[in-house]
């Protein structure tokens, strides 16, 4: 999955272009997920699914249209981005998080010192007087500037485990995202990023999307570096044999 956050101030045109970019990239043949923080909470006051959400923690709604999962208490981005598996996520606010690139979307000059952090692919705009100033690299509504942001999200979005374990040699991810931006380094510098865990259930392979594969890497490691005497866990095939039901019931009736 590769990730591209949308920044800006209210107003600045970041919802009309999170849109675009999501029908370009789909237009492309890509998946699509787009994540939108709010500052205000949504309303479910007065109807049955807020009464459900009073006391339980997990409150599905499916209708006709739409089939909706609602999770209690504020979950962080990560934990939601476990439950899609697209080519690309959108994630529109958020703009304190630091382990993916974004695009800043600007409505005033002076906006852009206080959004940069570093991290920033390119800046769009709505008002054509700060292309003309170069303020802005883009025009959120001009056909032509929205090809050319789709292509660079496509070769430059990418995104980091956010675990800081320093072993790229930045000391966190936010500096080894800062040099991926830049130019200077690479994703596959970050040896989590890399697809190096391969699952397969019943001879068929188990996809995972970045964070799960991360987890589940973390887990095995966990697991077995403790043990002695089963060499290194590099390249290593791990064969798991799942015992059925009555054989379990089997070994705790002996």
């Amino acid at each position: 999955m590769k990730v591209i956050g949308i920044v800006g101030f209210k107003k600045s045109g970041k919802t009309t272009l999170t849109m675009s970019i999501a029908r370009s990239l789909m237009d492309r043949g890509n998946s699509v997920a787009v994540v939108k923080h709010s500052s205000e909470p949504v309303d479910h006051r007065n109807t049955d699914t807020g009464q459900f959400m009073e006391e339980i923690n997990w409150v599905a709604l499916i209708t006709p249209e739409n089939s909706e999962i609602i999770l209690k208490g504020n979950h962080n981005l990560k934990e939601i981005m476990s439950y899609f598996l697209v080519d690309f996520l959108i994630v529109e606010g958020f703009k304190n998080l630091k382990y993916f690139p974004k695009i800043v979307c600007l409505k005033e000059e002076d906006e852009k010192n206080a959004l940069d952090d570093g991290l920033v692919l390119f800046t769009a705009g709505i008002d054509a007087s700060l292309k003309e100033k170069k303020v802005v690299n883009y025009l959120v509504s001009e056909e032509n500037d929205l090809e050319e942001m789709v292509s660079q999200v496509e070769k430059r979005a990418f995104i980091l485990p956010d675990m800081n374990c320093g072993k790229c040699g930045y000391g966190n991810c936010y500096g080894l995202a800062q040099a991926i931006v830049k130019g200077s380094e690479v994703q596959q510098k970050c040896v989590y990023s890399q697809d190096i865990i391969s699952i397969h259930i019943n001879k068929k392979r188990v996809y995972l999307n970045s964070f799960m594969s991360q987890l589940y890497q973390n887990v095995i490691y966990g697991m077995f570096s403790p043990l002695k005497n089963i060499g290194s866990l590099e390249n290593a095939r791990i064969e798991i044999d799942l015992n059925s039901k009555s054989e379990l019931k089997k070994q705790d009736n002996s």
